[in-house]
């Protein structure tokens, strides 16, 4: 009989009795086994790896008090203190600057700050520096949030180069004073009040410079000022040569002229006399479409000096037209008004990043009108030959169609000339909306991109701040 203290034992007792023989009869040989392990040392047969099992617990113990908790605003992340010490110059990865966020009462890093911004951001840290932006956080947000947690220019440089982020470069000034002023007044009118007036007064005499040229080709003006020259010279209207009189230099639109161009001459000289930089002046583009809106206007105002006393023929008078025609160059000076509107700058730069995407979408709906056509070409040939006379006219009714201009000159007249001229039109509205969703999501992201860049300011009283090119002067 089982006694305690020579007390018979009660059943509940009995039963609790052997629950312990039965669990010290299974665990005992673990124990002995995993203390026979902490004691005997495994070494590998090339000596070159040795694992001591009387370290297990202790590598155990050290790895779950490596993991860190990151509280942000209230969103828990955990991690292991290695993955954020691979990068010991950011925030999170070194110790000194993340103890000014440590709380010791939870245990824990704590960040009020952007939740989503930091699953991108922890992402980084565990993807040995893979970093990108969610499509639904603004780029502003995401710049601002990985300055925050210092993560260096190599995760910047990333973003830039995934969202084409232009650097914003320094400025070349001239170096001498008074080139100085001049270059910064004609460049940056957004910096100046006098800047901004010069600035306006260029776009208007542009604007006043162009509606002249395009008034004085109307055959209203043009026939009346041939007949004036007519009259003075006493040349009938049957005569092949026309005259240079003395009434061109007194149109209204010859002083117009006169007034625009000497104003654009004026301005050409002082931006290449205050250049900082000969090379790219004489390299951009925008500079040699100002100078072909002004020699046209001097060579042709020497050919009417030289001439004024005798007849022009029409062949020269041609070759004139054409020089003035170059003027029309000039329009290109508006580009200027949508520098300094944003919502123009996005959408040049978005027709300048989907250039590759239009270029795909034009051969392709090409190739779509060419089968088109060619079907169509098979389909009308019997019954509509004298129209779709050949497969070159076929697939220009086949780009006129899948475009949605239908000008109506051309149209089939069977019925399944009709009813592929229906699927081309099909075609050509779903290929259409592929082509304006790529151009709004692109859009989107670059007016994101740019709406929140900064603009570098710039002043002309101070050049110690610019860093000069070689080629400056």
């Amino acid at each position: 009989m089982n006694l305690i203290n020579d007390q018979p034992l009660s059943s509940k007792q009995r039963d609790f009795q052997h629950f312990d023989k039965w669990k010290n009869k299974i665990t005992n040989p673990i124990k002995r086994r995993r203390k026979a392990l902490n004691q005997v040392s495994i070494v590998t047969t090339d000596n070159l790896i040795q694992i001591h099992r009387n370290d297990y617990n202790s590598l155990s113990t050290n790895k779950i008090y490596n993991r860190i908790t990151i509280n942000i605003s209230g969103n828990r992340y955990e991690t292991y203190l290695s993955t954020l010490e691979n990068y010991p110059n950011t925030l999170l990865g070194n110790k000194q600057k993340r103890m000014n966020y440590w709380d010791e009462q939870e245990n824990e890093l704590f960040f009020d700050r952007h939740q989503s911004c930091f699953e991108a951001i922890l992402y980084y840290y565990q993807s040995n520096g893979c970093l990108r932006r969610p499509d639904y956080i603004p780029l502003d947000i995401f710049l601002e949030e990985i300055s925050f947690f210092d993560l260096g220019p190599q995760a910047i440089s990333q973003i830039d180069k995934s969202e084409n982020v232009s650097i914003i470069k320094h400025i070349n000034l001239p170096n001498w004073f008074w080139r100085r002023y001049i270059w910064f007044y004609l460049e940056y009118p957004q910096h100046s009040t006098y800047a901004r007036i010069l600035h306006f007064i260029s776009i208007l005499l542009t604007v006043i410079f162009c509606i002249a040229l395009a008034i004085e080709t109307l055959p209203k003006y043009n026939e009346q000022s041939n007949n004036l020259c007519k009259k003075e010279k006493n040349i009938t209207s049957l005569t092949n040569n026309i005259s240079i009189c003395l009434t061109k230099f007194s149109s209204p639109f010859f002083i117009i002229q006169t007034i625009c161009v000497s104003y654009f001459t004026i301005e050409f000289i002082l931006r290449l006399i205050s250049t900082p930089s000969y090379y790219k002046f004489i390299f951009t583009l925008y500079n040699w479409l100002d100078l072909s809106a002004i020699i046209p206007y001097f060579v042709v105002l020497s050919i009417r000096l030289n001439y004024k006393k005798t007849y022009l023929n029409e062949n020269l008078l041609i070759g004139l037209r054409i020089f003035r025609i170059l003027s029309f160059f000039r329009v290109v000076k508006i580009y200027l008004i949508g520098n300094q509107l944003k919502s123009l700058r996005v959408l040049c730069s978005t027709l300048k990043e989907s250039f590759i995407d239009l270029i795909v979408m034009i051969i392709t709906l090409t190739l779509l009108a060419f089968m088109f056509g060619v079907a169509i070409y098979f389909a009308e040939n019997d019954v509509n030959g004298h129209v779709f006379d050949s497969m070159p006219k076929a697939t220009y009714w086949g780009i006129l169609t899948i475009t949605a201009l239908g000008y109506g000159d051309i149209c089939p007249t069977t019925v399944i000339g009709r009813i592929l001229a229906c699927l081309c039109a099909y075609c050509g509205i779903t290929m259409s909306g592929m082509l304006v969703s790529i151009l709004v999501d692109r859009y989107r992201r670059i007016y994101n991109r740019q709406i929140f860049s900064p603009e570098e300011i710039v002043s002309p009283a101070d050049p110690s701040d610019h860093e000069y090119d070689k080629k400056a002067c």
